[in-house]
């Protein structure tokens, strides 16, 4: 999966040398939490919000991924289908929980657009999460962007925690890299 990952980054890159309208951009979350069931735990589902810049009207998203660290409440590493949803109201960090600050309990998002995959959740490793389509969305103004709400699939159990210190090398505990084409919208 990684080595899949890396092929694929390096052929998108490849593309962007050749074409004139490409672009690159890349931002640190400006906002992270996690909102869990269970009052007082760190462990839930985790929510991210990044802003977008002003430039992404007229662009196609050729690739976007968000990079994160978590640390699994079973204190082991474990594969889990994660899947992230597009939050639907706009939330800050620290203000919401599971049950106050939306109208749903455990959060407010459009459970029809997701982007899943299977992943592997240890402490300390940092997790990547294509979420191209859901980007594209926002960039076109079909959807709000008030963020992203990560939730494991497959065991209604199991939970993530946020690390809440720098996990990063760079320092950062969640950056989204986005890499686009502006659109030709003269031909």
């Amino acid at each position: 999966m990684r080595n899949r990952l890396i092929h694929l980054t390096i052929l998108i890159l490849l593309g962007f040398c050749v074409s004139a309208n490409a672009a690159y951009w890349e931002s640190s979350v400006t906002a992270a939490g996690t909102i869990s069931p269970t009052a007082g735990s760190d462990y839930g589902r985790i929510l991210f919000k990044f802003d977008l810049p002003g430039q992404f009207n007229d662009v196609i998203i050729d690739y976007a991924e968000l990079i994160f660290t978590s640390t699994p409440d079973t204190g082991s590493s474990y594969i889990s289908l994660l899947g992230a949803f597009p939050v639907a109201r706009n939330w800050e960090s620290g203000i919401v929980s599971w049950s106050s600050g939306w109208i749903n309990p455990g959060g407010d998002y459009i459970d029809s657009i997701y982007t899943c995959c299977r992943i592997r959740i240890s402490p300390d490793e940092a997790t990547s999460m294509d979420i191209t389509d859901i980007v594209q969305m926002w960039a076109d103004g079909a959807i709000s962007n008030y963020g992203l709400i990560l939730i494991p699939l497959e065991d209604s159990n199991r939970f993530l925690k946020l690390q809440t210190t720098a996990s990063f090398t760079s320092g950062v505990k969640a950056i989204v890299r986005i890499f686009y084409t502006r659109e030709d919208r003269e031909n």
